[in-house]
């Protein structure tokens, strides 16, 4: 709801601006969203918003588009030297303190009745540049009691024909459909809500015949946006920039620092691909820390060879990286030593929310495995997602794993469905300052 205001306000800006700024201006708005939680911070955000649309409806000229670097990026100027009067920011002043006063009694939200849509369809776009606001889309479901069934007679047949041990596949398909029989996803009102149940059910139903927890066997996955026929495309590589903080930034670490204590503070949003240099970089400057703080709250994955490719600085010897894919690229350890480092027997904490997913919890499962590092905050999202994709509707898809998983020495087999547990359970927003004051107490006093 909040973000949406934002992106109404930011509506408002001149058009000649949007055009040539408005992706990176948004999605620094989206940053600061994120990062700023609380009243006062929030209220804060809403308040530079008015102001600098302020400035900009006065100030900005068309010819500003113009200002766009010779490598196509946007560039932000001065365009004029002089502030506004003091009148103008009396004005401006008034002007928010009164629609903040204001706001909790002129903005009420329309409720809307749950109301089936059918499956695939819906309508509604936001504005050009920005991520659909459009709930409708979450409203789709089977519009007919033959058509819900088709859906879950097509899910059934996966898991009968494309699960490896076909004597399981027939077993979970069965079930699947025994639950559809007795009106288990009758009053079940959108896509995601149907797909989450359906993946609940056939952990639920594996493990009763057996399959340990953790084991990736299948999952079901609604998609906002329509579902590719073949298969998905190759991620694209992020661009090589000249600057070191333009490289953490592309390759989503956004905070390397060192904090009191001699601690090391290395935030990390994704494993996002062709970022080995930049990761050597970061590792490097952490070099002589008595202790080694990695966030990764806000990590929703990437490619694995980064993430082995940093868990490389953390021993002394190859460290063998269990991965749950089949055949998959990523080596199966570590390129350990990493010659010059002197990380590998340095205190490690890894800080996790339930935002922490896929390759990250990779990172995470395998050092706590080999207890190389101690985890702290949440318990993770736990998709691993090692399965063969397939669309079976527009907005739905399933993975299967249709190859037997590699041989887990560890036993826990997994972290599908039940996530990692951290060693030391904190709040996500205070466990970075509990991984910190853990690291202190814990690191070698020099």
């Amino acid at each position: 709801m909040f973000e949406r205001l934002c992106a109404y306000l930011f509506c408002l800006y001149p058009i000649e601006f949007r055009r040539a700024c408005g992706r990176d201006a948004w999605q620094l708005i989206r940053d600061r969203i994120r990062d700023e939680r609380g009243v006062f911070l929030r209220m804060r955000l809403l308040a530079d918003l008015v102001m600098d649309l302020f400035a900009t409806s006065r100030r900005w000229q068309p010819a500003a588009s113009s200002l766009a670097r010779i490598d196509g990026g946007p560039r932000f100027d001065i365009i004029e030297v002089h502030g506004p009067k003091p009148q103008t920011l009396a004005v401006g002043m008034f002007t928010s303190v009164l629609m903040f006063a204001s706001f909790s009694f002129l903005f009420h939200p329309t409720e809307y009745p749950n109301a089936p849509a059918q499956l695939g369809e819906g309508s509604g776009q936001g504005p050009e540049g920005f991520p659909s606001d459009d709930d409708s889309k979450q409203q789709v479901v089977a519009g007919s009691k033959d058509e819900r069934h088709d859906l879950i007679a097509a899910i059934a047949a996966n898991l009968q024909q494309r699960y490896y041990d076909r004597a399981i596949g027939q077993q979970l398909a069965g079930a699947i459909l025994t639950f559809e029989k007795d009106g288990r996803y009758n009053d079940i009102a959108t896509g995601p809500e149907l797909a989450q149940k359906i993946t609940e059910d056939i952990h639920t139903t594996s493990n009763a015949i057996g399959i340990p927890k953790g084991t990736f066997v299948a999952d079901v996955l609604y998609s906002e946006g329509v579902l590719p026929t073949g298969p998905p495309p190759a991620m694209m590589p992020i661009p090589n920039t000249d600057t070191a903080v333009r490289d953490y930034r592309d390759c989503l670490f956004s905070i390397v620092e060192m904090r009191d204590g001699n601690i090391g503070y290395f935030k990390i949003n994704g494993f996002a691909p062709s970022c080995a240099p930049t990761a050597a970089k970061a590792m490097a400057s952490f070099n002589d820390v008595s202790a080694l703080v990695i966030d990764l709250r806000d990590n929703g994955g990437g490619v694995g060879d980064v993430a082995l490719f940093i868990a490389g600085y953390l021993f002394d010897r190859p460290a063998l990286f269990w991965d749950p894919r089949p055949g998959s690229p990523v080596p199966p350890k570590t390129a350990s030593p990493v010659k010059g480092s002197k990380l590998a027997s340095t205190p490690v904490y890894l800080v996790t929310s339930s935002r922490t997913q896929s390759a990250a919890e990779y990172f995470v499962y395998n050092l706590k495995m080999l207890k190389r590092a101690t985890i702290v905050g949440e318990q993770t999202a736990g998709h691993e997602h090692a399965g063969v994709f397939q669309r079976v509707t527009d907005h739905i898809g399933m993975g299967v794993q249709e190859v037997a998983p590699p041989e887990n020495p560890y036993a826990i087999k997994g972290w599908e469905a039940i996530g990692i547990e951290p060693d030391v359970k904190a709040p996500r927003l205070e466990a970075p300052d509990v991984a910190k004051k853990l690291a202190a107490s814990k690191a070698p006093k020099h």
